[in-house]
């Protein structure tokens, strides 16, 4: 669960704005080359008002995907930012590993958010039956969350992963409206981030009704978007934040603070407009901090270390060392074992050590003091 950035208007550049400002990037540093398989630039900054995550591959651009502006009041925040609009389409919004996926000289390609052509992506996409799509549109570009057995999502054993397209980029920069994505991807048997219906703007009754049913299913959130796709907010549930909270006080020292600012403030919001319990969601903000933060510093108390196991499936053992290059320095991983299964593919169960938290829950309970 990344840290959300201010959202960037969503304007489409012209190739020739972008190569341009790639090619000053490159100059710069802001946009650095890489090789995957093909050789690619990636923007790992905002360079001359092209978003970070931008990648240019043999002169295709792969744009990166637009941020979306949150609300944190659901009535009002649709009335300020969906004017002019009488009609949205809602649909569940998905915590997943955000993908885009491409068509190049007739092949299939993953992208991560940041811009990094990923060979976990690609092998998964490839095995998706994704062929006949792209060679009836090989210019789109799939953006969407994989869960399941990713790098980044929870592991599960229900199946391997799970591909959520919620948006489609024409390839200049223009997502399709919400009836034209879901028409194409049902012709191509895609799924596709759940549909939770379509509602007039003033129909504030039956969208709270959504957002409550969401709530109490424990679903992240909704994304809402106008027939044409030009405007789109976000808006999470409080059991949602409150659970991101849950999962992440153990790892306390590794998130930025405005991880939890944000999911308090957010949460206060959700609770007041559906005037639900305060003490009772007290109570539970109280627990989402302290059981994580009790159980890390119990785990290194007996000797342990801050961390989260994850599992993968793969064909291609590189797809491994692909995933430890492009981790971060921020966790070291670890593999605990690895097995081949009857199909050939090699499953590997590995854990990410939080390597900040860890030194420092482990400083601090030997002794160690702070000046405030």
């Amino acid at each position: 669960m990344a840290e959300e950035t201010e959202p960037v208007p969503h304007a489409p550049k012209s190739d020739k704005a972008i190569l341009e400002a790639a090619a000053s990037g490159l100059k710069t540093g802001k946009v650095v080359r890489e090789k995957n398989w093909i050789e690619y630039a990636r923007f790992k900054e905002h360079c001359k008002g092209i978003e970070r995550g931008t990648a240019v591959v043999k002169g295709r651009i792969i744009r990166a995907y637009p941020h979306i502006k949150r609300i944190f009041t659901l009535g009002k925040g649709i009335a300020h930012n969906m004017e002019g609009v009488d009609k949205v389409f809602l649909e569940e919004k998905i915590d997943g590993f955000n993908v885009r996926i491409v068509y190049i000289d007739k092949q299939i390609f993953g992208f991560s958010r940041g811009g990094f052509l990923e060979s976990f992506i690609t092998e998964k996409a490839r095995g998706l039956k994704l062929e006949r799509f792209f060679k009836d549109n090989p210019g789109y570009v799939l953006c969407g969350e994989m869960i399941g057995n990713t790098p980044f999502t929870k592991p599960t054993d229900d199946f391997d992963v799970r591909l959520y397209i919620f948006d489609i980029d024409d390839g200049a920069g223009n997502l399709l409206g919400p009836e034209e994505r879901y028409r194409l991807l049902e012709r191509y048997g895609i799924g596709y981030a759940p549909r939770l219906g379509s509602f007039r703007t003033d129909d504030m009754k039956g969208i709270m009704k959504v957002a409550l049913s969401l709530n109490k299913g424990r679903k992240e959130g909704m994304v809402i978007k106008s027939r044409d796709r030009k405007k789109v907010l976000k808006y999470v549930t409080a059991n949602s934040d409150l659970e991101d909270i849950a999962q992440c006080s153990n790892i306390f020292f590794d998130m930025p603070l405005g991880f939890y600012h944000q999911r308090i403030l957010r949460s206060s919001y959700f609770i007041k407009d559906f005037g639900f319990d305060r003490k009772k969601y007290a109570l539970k903000l109280g627990e989402a901090f302290y059981d994580g933060l009790e159980g890390a510093l119990n785990e290194i108390e007996n000797g342990g270390s801050v961390d989260e196991e994850f599992e993968i499936s793969i064909e291609d053992l590189s797809v491994w060392d692909d995933i430890r290059k492009h981790m971060g320095r921020e966790v070291r991983l670890e593999e605990l074992w690895r097995k081949t299964e009857k199909d050939g593919r090699t499953r590997i169960r590995f854990r990410k050590i939080f390597k900040k938290t860890t030194k420092l829950i482990a400083s601090y309970m030997n002794g160690k003091g702070v000046t405030d």
